[in-house]
């Protein structure tokens, strides 16, 4: 049986019922409806450290969502951090209308949103609850049903590689399986998708087009030195990189496209400190000076509150709520846990 095929009214009163036998349970759940409707007591872990334990009769759903979500102090991007500003533009870039992915693991189940030009437009939740299958979906990588518009203009989903041609690019989640071409040089990964796509670093020899390296080099060599990829060079295979240069280079292939719409899915996953910083600091600057449009799906909130404007909480496949990036602890930790506390707002 599958578990989301397990109804809470069927499975919490068995557990009640157990538990009335004399046998401990130990529950681990997210959604602090179940907690407080069960448990005798719970703890806190955030981000694999113990933060608290209360009995839940001294304790409520608002206290332990602010433990849940409680941030580290931690200054993430230095020269833009503080800057707060409202996006101007009444342009809608993309809109999801009951939208639905068929993702494994990640199911979209009928979400409506509409991006602003020109902002940083944020996607968070916990694993498992939809916000993967969402770029996953718009890229044409899985099933979906619904409308997905771009400035406009309806995407055919299903037709792989539809997106990129309309402008929108994707740096995946998945950088290994998805992302990179790993026994190929950082060269022909960087130019890979404009290549295909486009048909740029391609020589036209009468019929015959052929790959343009000295272009894919020389461009390589600009992207290497943005971005502060280290490497031996070019030529070098992009699977002997760390994991921090490989997310490199898969931004400098989504930006070699230079499109429109940016999604960066998990975009810090797996990277050291140094790396983080530089690849979010980056993204910001692609936002406040080149204008691009990014949408940015992360499981670290503290990063989405950091870069974006608005940040919408993914749940059970659905949107639970928008929320901008300086509302209440509160507010994110009921919201990744299912819950709307009374008057949250849709920013």
């Amino acid at each position: 049986m599958k578990p989301e095929l397990v109804s809470p009214q069927f499975f919490l009163p068995v557990m009640k019922l157990i538990a009335s036998k004399g046998i401990a349970i130990i529950f681990i759940t997210h959604r602090l409806d179940e907690v407080m409707a069960v448990a005798d007591s719970l703890t806190v872990l955030r981000d694999g450290e113990f933060v608290a334990r209360r009995e839940v009769k001294d304790s409520n759903v608002v206290e332990i969502a602010e433990l849940m979500i409680g941030r580290k102090v931690v200054k993430l991007v230095d020269s833009l951090e503080d800057e707060k500003r409202e996006v101007n533009s009444k342009n809608i870039a993309l809109s999801l209308k009951d939208f639905h992915v068929i993702m494994p693991g990640e199911m979209v189940r009928g979400i409506d949103l509409d991006v602003i030009e020109g902002e940083i437009f944020g996607i968070g939740g916990l694993a498992g609850q939809g916000k993967i299958g969402i770029p996953n979906g718009i890229m044409g990588l899985y099933e979906t049903e619904g409308a997905v518009t771009f400035f406009g203009e309806a995407l055919e989903l299903d037709k792989l590689g539809n997106a990129l041609e309309h402008g929108i690019a994707c740096v995946s989640e998945d950088r290994r399986g998805v992302g990179l071409l790993l026994e190929e040089s950082i060269e022909e990964n960087i130019a890979f998708s404009a290549m295909q796509v486009k048909e740029n670093f391609l020589m036209k020899i009468g019929p015959l087009k052929l790959f343009d390296q000295k272009k894919a080099r020389e461009h390589a060599k600009d992207m290497i030195k943005l971005l502060d990829i280290r490497c031996t060079g070019p030529k070098q295979p992009v699977g002997a990189l760390s994991g921090g240069n490989q997310q490199k280079v898969c931004l400098a292939r989504a930006l070699t496209m230079s499109p429109k719409l940016l999604i960066v899915s998990e975009p810090t996953r797996g990277i050291d400190i140094g790396a983080k910083k530089l690849v979010l600091e980056y993204l910001m600057r692609l936002n406040r000076e080149k204008g691009i449009t990014i949408m940015m799906v992360s499981s670290e909130l503290v990063e989405l509150r950091s870069l974006c404007d608005r940040i919408a909480i993914v749940s059970d496949g659905k949107i639970v709520t928008i929320l901008k990036p300086d509302d209440k602890d509160a507010e994110f930790g009921l919201a990744m846990a299912g819950s709307r506390k009374e008057g949250a707002k849709h920013a």
